[in-house]
């Protein structure tokens, strides 16, 4: 009895779920992005711990490739990201991997070659495409390579000299064919030649690339995309986002006025290796850290542009650059999960939803912080409420047409259409919501039979455990009745 009213159960989830969601097709997927900074990852206590010193904040911790492994099903099926973005690989003297010490070596504290070949290959298996973070500027002192022309005395590469620039492209693809990656990850590519990077994305075509700007402007963003970049973070964004979603009472204009908004080649991120994280922001503001997330990444996920996870945002992590506790090993163990719950979910209505994925973005309310967007596909919409206020808000939405209904997915909800053919739309405080909407189902007859048929269960079951316990005290009544005799 008891595995049946389990089953009931499940299926009335599976039923309150299924009927308010339309799958969409394969090509409708976007791409979502998971930095791992390999050595602050997971340490599997597998490999040497030779060159560790976790008592400094910037030597070398321990993570490594087995660790990464051991939490694959974690990124896949829990945060569902499309890509994982590896921290530089190479022997380097620097546990970011960004000084290296030689491109040709695999950083021993992280393991074997073999170790890395089969956790990419893990990845590839659960559906997952890995990039890999490439530097190209400092080089460490102790570097082979400080005896070439074209590296300074300083250890900066030139990569303007033809010698740097095939070397380097020789050890790009060596690395893509040996661990079998799909891309490269390059910080400050505005830094490098134009005509380099032109010659990367062609020698190297069949890859995915994505990369950040020393100075994010637009003729640097044309730039490098037209040079055949795929995708470049917003580091602005970043800097805008954090400043409204760190506290109350701030309004949408700086990232709504955003130009590259809708443009789903520029990335945007809370929380980069590079920077403060976005949870100490609410040291200064006071407010909860979890609340103050979830409404920044519903936002991330519900925009036009992809979203960028760096390691430790779903616990949440904390730290400073200034100490360098935004590197803190990620700490698997909190307890709470509720970061990772959102984060499945808003990443689940990107699978489902058209709309999400490559709609149109109308922002139907911005006032009193309380911000109603619609991403919008061939006639099909989902709604997004972001309430930034201290107080309960609400607006009514009048250009649906009749005879409709909202349902909210991250929060139970359910919206019909009011006497005068509006919508009223309303959060509570500090929250977020996303609704789909639909055609009116009015009663959901499957829904409400299966709910009697577990109500009935529930009853038969407790008419026959009452009846059992009655026989049993009746039964014990009469042996203590004869033992009296």
């Amino acid at each position: 009895m008891r595995r049946l009213t389990v089953l009931l159960v499940s299926l009335v989830a599976l039923m309150l779920v299924f009927p308010i969601v339309g799958q969409a097709e394969q090509d409708d997927e976007r791409n979502s992005y998971y930095y791992i900074l390999i050595d602050r990852f997971q340490n599997s206590n597998s490999i040497t711990e030779e060159g560790v010193d976790r008592n400094d904040p910037f030597g070398f911790h321990g993570g490594d490739f087995v660790g990464i492994a051991d939490r694959i099903s974690h990124i896949d099926n829990d945060l569902g990201v499309s890509h994982v973005v590896l921290s530089p690989v190479f022997a380097s003297e620097d546990y970011t991997g960004q000084t290296v010490l030689d491109y040709e070596q695999i950083q021993q504290t992280f393991g074997s070659i073999e170790d890395a070949i089969e956790t990419v290959d893990m990845f590839n298996e659960a559906g997952i495409e890995v990039i890999l973070h490439f530097p190209m500027e400092q080089m460490s002192e102790n570097s082979p390579l400080m005896e070439e022309e074209w590296v300074t005395e300083e250890g900066t590469i030139q990569v303007e000299d033809e010698a740097a620039q095939a070397y380097l492209l020789e050890q790009m693809t060596d690395w893509q064919e040996t661990l079998g990656t799909s891309g490269f990850y390059i910080s400050d590519v505005d830094q490098l030649p134009v005509d380099y990077v032109d010659t990367l994305t062609n020698e190297l075509s069949d890859l995915f690339w994505i990369s950040d700007l020393a100075d994010f402007n637009e003729s640097n963003v044309e730039s490098i995309l037209d040079a055949g970049f795929d995708r470049v973070l917003h580091g602005e964004f970043r800097e805008d986002a954090r400043e409204l979603f760190k506290t109350i009472e701030v309004d949408y204009d700086s990232i709504l006025n955003d130009p590259y908004l809708d443009d789903e080649r520029v990335v945007h991120y809370m929380d980069h290796y590079t920077t403060d994280r976005f949870t100490r922001a609410m040291e200064e503001s006071g407010l909860h850290p979890i609340t103050r997330w979830k409404m920044a990444l519903t936002y991330l996920y519900m925009t036009p542009n992809e979203p960028w996870l760096f390691q430790g945002t779903e616990v949440p992590s904390d730290g400073l650059v200034e100490d360098n506790s935004h590197h803190a090993m990620v700490n698997f163990l909190s307890g709470d999960e509720q970061l990772i719950r959102h984060i499945e979910k808003l990443e689940s209505f990107t699978g489902h939803f058209p709309e999400v994925s490559h709609g149109d973005m109308n922002v139907l309310h911005d006032d009193d912080y309380f911000l109603v967007f619609e991403r919008e596909h061939e006639g099909n919409r989902v709604l997004v409420a972001i309430n930034n206020s201290p107080e309960f808000q609400y607006t009514e939405i009048d250009h649906l047409p009749a005879d409709m209904e909202m349902r909210g997915l991250i929060e139970d909800d359910l919206i019909r259409e009011n006497e005068d053919g509006t919508y009223t739309v309303s959060l509570e405080r500090e929250s977020s919501n996303v609704f789909n909407v639909q055609p009116n189902q009015g009663i959901y007859w499957p829904l409400t039979l299966l709910f009697f048929g577990v109500l009935g269960a529930f009853i038969v079951f407790a008419i026959i455990v009452y009846r059992k316990n009655r026989r049993e005290d009746r039964l014990k009544q009469e042996q203590n009745s004869n033992s009296n005799e």
